[in-house]
């Protein structure tokens, strides 16, 4: 077979190269519908569509469509049930079956548990029309560091982790949002703490209730193992070390129970998981308080949300993965992991009056006047906010990871039509710290550059349905404290604000 001939062939199969997973490894011969091409080679996995078979040429992927399977490394078609491998820390192990089941529900399959002596858990979706195993579904618990390298190095098909992306190829999407928050017991007369204060109390610098504004007594903490996943993301938000005399428990259930037992414990644990403690308001100097509401954690004002990231690789998925991915996108999927105590992404609405804290501390907190503060609220009236905020990499004009995937999100409900004849303003926010009207003009810029970047992933979007305003109003309305650089960062921020119709063609005095 000459080259030109094999090239054409590979070409008209939709060959494409991957990285191959251990299976069937048995001799195949794969031959084109007219019988004009073969190829021997060595099956290395079947996805229900693809072949992925190594050759003399490589590793290909062939379109199963095109071609003719003979040898004992041909899969059944018929009895053709997909792998789905899920790596996930244990924190999110018990509402993961949940999903599954859900899924199985959403697709009208029945499911089996399967896997003696894994206790990961294996779950087999079966189709009752079909009589058919459709696909095995394998959950991986391990460490939060483990779960993203045993996506990378190929032992898992999709990944679920509280870990910012960094380099791994793929694509990642928000599936839901938690917050760590401090507990402390009922009895325990404390209702807020400041971060710095939480950071000293964490890493052992502050030992006694007495400098938090509590009674003299000791603070007795309680912690995670080291290695989960929430006391590993708090600890890198608040740049700490735990102190080595916490009392470490194996899960959180474990340490809700030993913080409600004792009035002087203070521990940190997720929004899903509080049990029966109180959670801690957080306050900075200035006096702001912060909530760990859903509001709050959607829109990213509270500063130690923790989003779950759902990991793909960058290989072709099966259709099975592909039906997966695409239901856990959906409303049912949502709906499913806010019963579990989890927050969905999805935009909420709030509207200027129920935002009265917010006002009443910027007005306290205003530092070039009321004049400022006036114009904003002029030109935010009649607007609801959107539970949609974008922020950035530290001192920079770079959108941090979880605004990124905010973009997308935005872009493809524009291009949807779900704003179709109202008003989007992108309202750019800063912090307080430094020259007002620097602020001013770079907290516009940032607005620009979210704008900018939404219809750059939005090129269906009929403009003519929709009316895009920027505006920056500088520090006129922190979120938080800027004595601290969280706090900083909380406030540089750009809000989407929604005027249900369009009744000026004005721009908002803000530009």
């Amino acid at each position: 077979m000459g080259f030109g001939v094999l090239r054409a062939a590979i070409i008209a199969a939709l060959f494409l190269c991957s990285g191959a997973r251990d299976g069937l490894a048995q001799d195949v011969t794969l031959t084109s519908r007219n019988g004009l091409i073969r190829l021997h080679g060595t099956m290395e996995s079947y996805d229900g569509e693809f072949y992925r078979v190594k050759t003399s040429y490589g590793l290909l992927t062939l379109d199963g469509q095109g071609v003719r399977c003979d040898g004992p490394g041909c899969p059944s078609l018929t009895a053709y049930s997909a792998d789905i491998r899920i790596a996930a820390p244990v924190r999110v192990g018990d509402f993961l079956p949940a999903l599954i089941n859900g899924f199985a529900l959403a697709r009208g399959y029945d499911v089996r548990r399967g896997g003696a002596g894994n206790p990961a858990g294996r779950y087999v979706l079966h189709d009752k029309t079909t009589g058919q195993d459709v696909a095995r579904v394998q959950v991986m618990l391990a460490a939060a560091d483990q779960v993203l390298a045993d996506l990378q190095a190929g032992r898992a098909d999709l990944a679920l982790s509280f870990q910012v992306p960094g380099a791994l190829p793929g694509s990642t999407q928000v599936l839901a949002l938690d917050a760590a928050v401090p507990v402390v017991a009922r009895e325990n007369p404390v209702r807020r703490l400041s971060l710095p204060g939480l950071a000293a109390a964490l890493s052992g610098q502050v030992r006694n209730w007495a400098e938090l504004g509590g009674m003299d007594a000791p603070i007795v903490l309680h912690a995670l193992a080291e290695g989960a996943g929430v006391q590993q993301g708090l600890e890198a938000q608040l740049g700490i070390k735990t102190a080595a005399s916490a009392l470490r428990h194996a899960d959180a259930a474990s340490l809700v129970a030993g913080v409600a037992r004792d009035p002087w414990a203070l521990g940190v644990t997720s929004i899903a998981a509080m049990g029966n403690t109180r959670a801690l308001d957080l306050t900075g100097d200035c006096g702001f308080l912060i909530r760990a509401t859903p509001e709050a954690i959607k829109a990213g004002d509270y500063p130690l949300r923790q989003p779950l990231y759902l990991y793909r690789p960058d290989r072709r998925a099966s259709g099975a993965q592909r039906d997966l991915l695409e239901w856990l996108a959906s409303p049912q999927a949502q709906r499913s992991l806010r019963g579990m105590g989890l927050i969905d992404p999805l935009p909420d609405r709030i509207g200027l009056e129920a935002q009265g804290a917010r006002l009443a501390h910027a007005i306290l907190a205003a530092p070039a006047g009321l004049l400022p503060l006036q114009q904003m609220v002029t030109d935010l009236a009649g607007m609801d906010r959107l539970t949609i905020t974008f922020r950035f990499e530290n001192e920079s004009r770079w959108l941090d990871a979880p605004s990124r995937d905010t973009v997308a999100t935005l872009a493809l409900a524009l291009e949807a039509g779900l704003y179709d004849g109202q008003v989007l303003l992108f309202a750019g926010f800063s912090d307080g710290r430094g020259d007002a009207g620097a602020n001013q003009r770079l907290s516009r810029q940032r607005a620009e550059a979210v704008r900018d970047a939404v219809l750059g992933n939005a090129p269906l979007l009929d403009a003519r349905q929709v009316t895009l305003k920027v505006a920056g109003f500088g520090a006129a309305l922190p979120m938080a404290c800027d004595d601290t650089d969280m706090g900083a960062t909380v406030n540089r921020r750009v809000e989407v604000w929604v005027q249900p119709v369009a009744v000026t063609d004005n721009p908002p005095s803000g530009n």
